[in-house]
């Protein structure tokens, strides 16, 4: 994962204030992410070996983050986290897993998750996950209309690609921009990151679906890559027009 940009860092304040709600079955795995997350600086940290258990902990108390294990338990995972965000829709929700890409991680990424964190956990991976999954972007709604996962991890790139374009002409002008500019590159190599980690079929599979994409959204000329492909098509038609003798 790409270090994250001072924009996405959390303060002192941040860590001390949180939160947070470890759901892992493994005693190792918890004990590991719990003293990691202690030594970051985090607050308040509670444990739950089962996700039906940690249910239960939300009784009477507010959790700022919930990191949980990915994979199905005594609970349907999908179920168990639909519940989770009716008790508490604001929560930053981190699903860990030692293999996201033929997890459900996805899924829940989809369903509201902000980040994911793959095992097993190293302090630096914890830190910026958990950063990222608070201030970074939620996944647009772009891609609750797309056909398949690739094509909704090209929409996040192109997305975040698209607006860190138009940010780097407004900072051309405009201070406010500028420092909006770091923000944005890591929003993309987040979106790329992502794209690469859970992409059927690998790198093969995600440039595939980006060719694709990007044939369907150059076929409308009011598109400036619509009117780029229109041009060229105009060009190879007169280079290859016979000449005369």
């Amino acid at each position: 994962m790409d270090s994250i940009d001072n924009t996405h860092m959390l303060s002192q304040v941040e860590r001390t204030t949180s939160s947070i709600l470890l759901v892992e079955p493994e005693a190792s795995d918890r004990n590991l992410l719990r003293s990691t997350l202690r030594g970051l600086g985090f607050g308040t940290i509670a444990e739950a070996p089962t996700h039906l258990a940690a249910l239960d902990k939300f009784e009477g108390r507010k959790f700022t983050h919930i990191i949980f294990d990915a994979k199905r338990g005594n609970y349907p995972i999908q179920d168990w986290f639909r519940r989770i965000l009716e008790i508490s829709p604001n929560i930053v929700a981190i699903p860990t897993s030692a293999n996201p890409s033929v997890d459900d991680v996805f899924e829940l990424l989809l369903a509201g998750a902000r980040g994911y964190l793959v095992k097993p956990f190293a302090r630096q991976d914890v830190d910026e996950s958990v950063a990222l999954a608070t201030k970074g972007d939620p996944i647009p709604d772009i891609v609750k209309h797309a056909r398949d996962r690739n094509e909704a991890l090209v929409a996040i790139m192109i997305t975040n690609l698209d607006r860190l374009a138009t940010v780097y002409r407004q900072s051309q002008q405009f201070e406010t921009a500028q420092r909006e500019l770091p923000r944005a590159v890591a929003s993309l190599r987040r979106a790329s990151d992502l794209a690469l980690t859970f992409a059927k079929g690998g790198e093969t599979g995600l440039i595939e679906a980006m060719e694709r994409f990007l044939l369907g959204q150059s076929k409308g000329p009011a598109t400036r890559l619509g009117r780029l492909r229109k041009r060229l098509s105009s060009h190879r038609g007169v280079d290859d027009a016979p000449s005369e003798t």
